[in-house]
């Protein structure tokens, strides 16, 4: 209990900028705000979770929590409910995600090296390391902000599993689930941190087959929890415009770093500008890392560290070098063959595996040190982790704007950059055009009324004409004309047109739940259910 009390402490320490009156400015802070917002919405409207928002790309509709992440904001609603305004909703998830992210850290550690001195260390300093603070005070980067709790999930899932442990595949489950519902592209940045650790446990047990069953069984748990966002996720993608090829496709490019960007940056608030190597942004590794990635190898070369710990050092270590190797431009070859498979956009996220592994670095030099000395080392690391990152801890300023400017603002359309997901057929031009314009003379419009999923107004039509609604057409959409279903067309810019016959009518278009939503809702019930009720068996 003192250690979690420590941490708390730390924590406190290291997101101490969170506690100043007003939102934080941050490269993405926006975004969240709107996110949140409308996510909250949504679940007023009905849609749990949110899949579809009307108001999104100048009120044509935006198919955004298909595709962004959920979990961040299934937290953050329950917040917003009991009476949290929506600034300090996010500051508090920041917070959360900063804190558990120590905690995970400390059992992990705990549970691999069997001392708690080590594990604390290893959770001080993955706290307190430049890229944590960058992605929270610096992007606003909430989905990635809670990788950092997850990934160490996963470590302990699959060491659980290598010793018999019933709760490993919950764990491990747990930890891909949360994942994927943080930000899905990061399973990409994971997966060689992942598969060095999974080589190691198979060099250490002998039951090789029950351990990969269970490892794989912990795998296919953890995708069926998130099936509710993976799913369509995967499925409704194709009639997205991120399908096309364009900028986003070529983002990975411009953001390899260069080697002397891990060592040292000057630390800024500024976005990147063309690539990663010209921004502002600081790629840093972090002092306390380097050093404990560097006396890790110097006490295997004096054969300093014990048996069990040097073959583990060794695969960590592997992995560390292979992940630095990954951001850097000689890995480009690497990278044109990853696109082909899966889209991803900046190689240096693998900063985030790569400090984690220094992290449990730091943990392992400690407990392979003796009396006295050990505490000494404790503090070291310690010191240093606070002393090179004391300018790190502040956020650039401070606003009390009205959440009506953040939604107003002309880059929070939909929220994303490209506006990549922008059904297929739509033409992006309308996105600076009145969303509520009719074609057509021959009628007139009132009594409109839109929520996140519905869109209602009466019509009275002077002569039968063809008109184009301003909603954009996506798979879940259905049109009532007087209250009945009707078919429709979609037009050449992506909107939903239909003929609408002379006298006075009603037109709702309503976004329900497809099949494929509602099967991929009740796999992930099912998981729940089954993970629960295999918990109570235990």
């Amino acid at each position: 209990m003192v250690y979690l009390v420590i941490i708390l402490i730390f924590s406190f320490l290291g997101m101490g900028a969170l506690f100043h009156p007003g939102l934080f400015t941050a490269h993405d802070i926006t975004h969240q705000v709107v996110r949140l917002y409308y996510y909250s919405q949504a679940v007023n409207d009905g849609q749990l979770p949110p899949y579809w928002t009307n108001q999104l790309a100048n009120g044509f509709g935006y198919p955004l929590f298909l595709f962004s992440y959920h979990l961040p904001w299934l937290i953050g609603v329950p917040l917003l409910k009991l009476g949290f305004s929506i600034p300090n909703a996010i500051k508090t998830l920041f917070f959360l995600s900063y804190f558990f992210s120590g905690i995970t850290m400390y059992f992990f550690v705990n549970n691999l090296l069997k001392n708690k001195l080590s594990a604390l260390l290893s959770s001080i300093i993955y706290l307190w390391l430049p890229y944590h603070f960058l992605i929270i005070l610096v992007g606003a980067s909430m989905g990635i902000s809670f990788i950092f709790v997850f990934l160490p999930l996963i470590f302990l899932g699959i060491h659980q599993i290598g010793k018999k442990s019933k709760l490993g595949e919950t764990i491990l489950a747990l930890g891909i689930s949360g994942v994927i519902l943080s930000h899905i592209m990061h399973a990409v940045f994971l997966l060689p941190s992942i598969l060095f650790f999974l080589i190691w446990e198979l060099t250490i047990i002998r039951q090789k087959f029950q351990f990969l069953k269970n490892t794989i069984f912990g795998l296919i748990l953890g995708i069926l929890i998130s099936s509710f966002y993976l799913v369509p996720a995967t499925y409704y993608k194709q009639f997205t415009r991120a399908q096309q090829e364009g900028g986003f496709y070529e983002l990975y490019k411009r953001n390899f770093i260069n080697f002397g960007q891990l060592i040292y940056a000057k630390w800024g608030y500024g976005p990147i500008i063309n690539n990663a190597k010209n921004g502002e942004s600081s790629f840093q590794l972090g002092f306390g890392q380097w050093i404990a990635t560097i006396t890790l190898i110097v006490l295997i070369v004096l054969r300093k560290i014990k048996k069990i710990d040097r073959t583990l050092s060794l695969f960590l270590l592997g992995a560390f070098v292979f992940n630095i190797f990954l951001m850097l431009d000689f890995s480009k070859f690497v990278w044109d063959t990853i696109i082909k498979l899966v889209v991803v956009d900046y190689p240096f996220r693998l900063l985030l595996p790569a400090t984690f592994i220094a992290s449990v670095c730091a943990g392992i030099i400690l407990v392979n040190i003796r009396g006295n000395l050990r505490i000494l080392v404790f503090i070291f690391f310690t010191l240093v982790a606070i002393y090179t990152n004391r300018n790190h801890i502040n956020a650039n300023q401070y606003t009390n704007l009205s959440i009506s400017s953040y939604l107003d603002l002309e880059t929070e359309k939909t929220t994303n950059t490209f506006h990549e997901y922008l059904p297929l057929r739509t033409n992006p031009k309308l996105l600076d055009k009145p969303w509520n314009e009719i074609l057509g003379n021959n009628l007139s419009a009132s009594n409109l009324r839109q929520t996140t999923n519905l869109l209602y107004f009466d019509l009275e039509v002077f002569k039968e004409t063809t008109v184009s609604i301003g909603q954009f057409y996506f798979p879940g959409q259905t049109l009532y004309l007087d209250n009945k279903i009707t078919n429709f067309d979609v037009d050449k810019e992506g909107r939903i047109t239909l003929v609408i016959p002379t006298g006075n009518h009603s037109l709702a278009i309503k976004y329900q739940e497809t099949p494929l939503i509602r099967f991929s809702k009740y796999l992930t019930l099912a998981s729940i259910v089954w993970l629960f009720m295999k918990k109570v068996r235990f």
